[in-house]
């Protein structure tokens, strides 16, 4: 574990300040500074900084709750994951700032006159255009190989219901069945490891064309 540790903070860059600033979608950036053996603070997030234990068994995860960071073997890619809100890739940039006026990843951030945030989502779409509302002819049925583009697996189609899991981004799934709509996108009922769940269109895609999701898989 002393091991793992040394390559966290001394090959990855951490030495010294023992600090790195990751750039995130959308202008945000996200710093990750080590505090003890086997500790990180991260932040922002939700407005605030956290602090987020190593787990066992991954030198290069940290999380707390269902919050967690997970930093690739080069130290210059990592996954944040945000319960209810989803995951974001950030890069490391030697020369990214933090951006004035942010209060960085999982906290709603407006799009601009006549756009909105998609929930649980980074992108920024038209308020009068919903690209999962748009039909599509002769559209295949239901089962269908998908992916998620991570986010939260639920109990029932609703943003209030019970977590089931969290999906990181290309996690596979088998899309089953609609169940409702948000939004612009369908909810669908889905499978993943085996587990049924329930996860919004929004935030994933689909083997072939259909609506009421993001996109088709590229």
């Amino acid at each position: 574990m002393l091991a793992a540790v040394l390559v966290l903070m001394l090959s990855a860059g951490f030495a010294g300040a023992q600090t790195r600033t990751y750039s995130c979608p959308k202008g945000n950036a996200i710093t990750l500074t080590v505090i003890a053996p086997n500790a990180i603070k991260a932040g922002p997030i939700e407005g605030g900084t956290m602090r987020l234990k190593q787990e066992a068994g991954n030198a290069l995860r940290f999380s707390e709750g269902d919050y967690a960071v997970q930093i690739s073997p080069d130290q210059n890619q990592i996954t944040v994951e945000i319960p209810d809100w989803g995951s974001a890739k950030c890069s490391f940039r030697p020369d990214v700032a933090m951006q004035g006026g942010r209060s960085g990843l999982g906290n709603a951030d407006p799009c601009g006159p006549g756009f909105h945030q998609a929930p649980q989502t980074d992108r920024c779409v038209p308020n009068d255009a919903h690209p999962g509302r748009r039909p599509i002819a002769n559209q295949p049925a239901l089962p269908m190989a998908g992916m998620s583009l991570g986010g939260i697996m639920r109990t029932e189609p609703s943003m209030s219901a019970p977590k089931l899991a969290s999906l990181t981004e290309k996690s596979g799934i088998t899309l089953l069945e609609r169940a409702g709509s948000m939004d612009g996108y369908d909810w669908f009922k889905i499978e993943f490891h085996g587990r049924i769940g329930y996860q919004w269109g929004g935030i994933m895609c689909s083997a072939e064309a259909i609506s009421g999701i993001y996109q088709k898989c590229e």
